[in-house]
């Protein structure tokens, strides 16, 4: 509307104006080198409107014969930079599909292309890696390391590659860098790994409450590798008989009751203190949580001179806390044995076989016929059968499924820190 208005404005003004000068013809005369030119005002502007018109057409003509070059060189930067990009989309795809040979290629066309490393970086750094390139990989993230916007990154990268060649101390130094820059889940449980293998307890810890400020990990990964920390911690303060060990240890286990390790210590230590009844209240509350055989061998302990009847009896209270448990009957025949209980021991095992097929249990059963019958031919025979069954539960690490005989924070076998679980 407003340019309709603007228009029909813009004509009444130019039928306005040429009425005006039909109304006022007027003479002109020019005089000019000699020459001599007789015309009315009317002519004489339609003459100068032709002139400007024909020197736009002129100043036109000159900016496209002068600038077209210009616009050309434009023309083929702005295709190469649309090419580039699109080398560099469909490389980071090739990267992401694991294509080796694409991903180079495009990589070496976008790097062509675009003639900026900081834009094709991140891509041929992977695309080198993935070739097994490292040192071409490992320059392309150093440079990535040089500038703010793809710092992280480039850090990330280096981590990776100093993860692969097992360079811990290098990988423990990019890992920091990278946290600061930029928290993160994956990075949080890294850099804890990193320094717990490390031995760093306190730095690992500090990173633990930087997680948890962060919500990086979950509540369980917290709980557990809290404990983990703190656990490590109070069997160092142990071995040096600082005062510290018994506190450490029972922070351990009220990070996660579940976690077997913390509870036993703390449970031997609390006892050491004269804490009985803590010690038996931290090892029943774990017992109904998570029923292991640690726990009840660290019940067991508690009341070391106690006659073998009194142990069954001590061993049934610990047990109404998971009484369906294998563990749960399998402790229990072992308390009923000892006490010579030869039926009550022979129907926990049963109702344990009844439930797994346990070479523990078969193992019991072959004492029961030795102790109670003296009969070796039947007590082989259980022992045939615990041959045969599947290993019991042990403590296994996730990563080489390698099998410890007891628990450490770090697998024996990888090194891997929190990898160990009893299965």
């Amino acid at each position: 509307m407003k340019r309709l208005l603007l228009f029909v404005l813009t004509v009444a003004v130019m039928v306005a104006g040429a009425v005006w000068l039909a109304d006022r013809p007027g003479e002109v005369t020019v005089h000019w080198q000699g020459w001599r030119v007789d015309t009315t005002v009317p002519v004489l502007l339609l003459a100068l409107l032709l002139l400007l018109a024909v020197l736009e057409v002129l100043l036109r003509l000159g900016r496209v014969v002068v600038g077209g070059p210009g616009r050309l060189l434009a023309a083929r930067r702005a295709r190469r930079v649309r090419d580039g990009y699109r080398a560099l989309s469909d490389g980071l795809a090739a990267v992401a599909a694991g294509n080796r040979e694409a991903s180079r290629k495009l990589a070496k066309k976008a790097d062509r292309l675009l003639a900026d490393r900081s834009l094709t970086g991140l891509l041929t750094a992977q695309a080198a890696e993935l070739s097994g390139d490292q040192a071409e990989a490992r320059r392309r993230f150093e440079d990535m390391v040089g500038r703010p916007e793809t710092a992280f990154l480039g850090l990330k990268g280096l981590l990776d590659l100093a993860l692969k060649d097992n360079d811990l101390d290098k990988a423990l130094d990019y890992a920091r860098r990278a946290w600061a820059l930029q928290p993160g889940e994956g990075l949080a449980a890294t850099l804890f790994e990193l320094q717990a293998g490390a031995g760093q307890w306190s730095e690992a810890e500090l990173t633990l409450d930087e997680a948890r400020r962060r919500k990086a990990m979950t509540l369980p990964d917290l709980g557990r590798r809290r404990a983990l920390v703190l656990d490590a911690r109070a069997a160092a303060a142990e071995a040096a008989n600082a005062s510290d060990a018994l506190a450490l240890a029972v922070k351990a286990h009220e990070a996660d009751p579940a976690f077997v390790p913390a509870t036993v210590r703390a449970a031997r230590l609390l006892t050491t203190a004269g804490k009985d009844r803590k010690a038996r209240a931290i090892v029943e509350a774990a017992f109904r949580i998570s029923p292991h055989p640690e726990l009840a061998a660290a019940w067991a302990a508690l009341v070391p001179a106690e006659s073998p009847l009194d142990r069954v009896k001590r061993m049934e209270r610990l047990v109404k806390g998971n009484p369906q448990s294998p563990v749960s009957h399998i402790a229990l025949a072992e308390a009923a044995l000892a006490a010579r209980l030869w039926g009550q021991a022979r129907s926990h095992l049963e109702t344990a076989l009844g439930q797994r097929k346990s070479p523990a249990a078969y193992r019991l059963l072959a004492r029961i016929e030795r102790d109670e019958k003296k009969d070796e031919a039947a007590a082989q025979g259980w022992l045939a059968k615990a041959t045969e069954a599947a290993a019991d539960p042990a403590w296994l690490c996730t990563r080489c499924n390698g099998q410890a005989a007891e628990f450490s924070p770090a697998c024996p076998h990888c090194g891997a820190v929190d990898a160990l679980v009893w299965r």
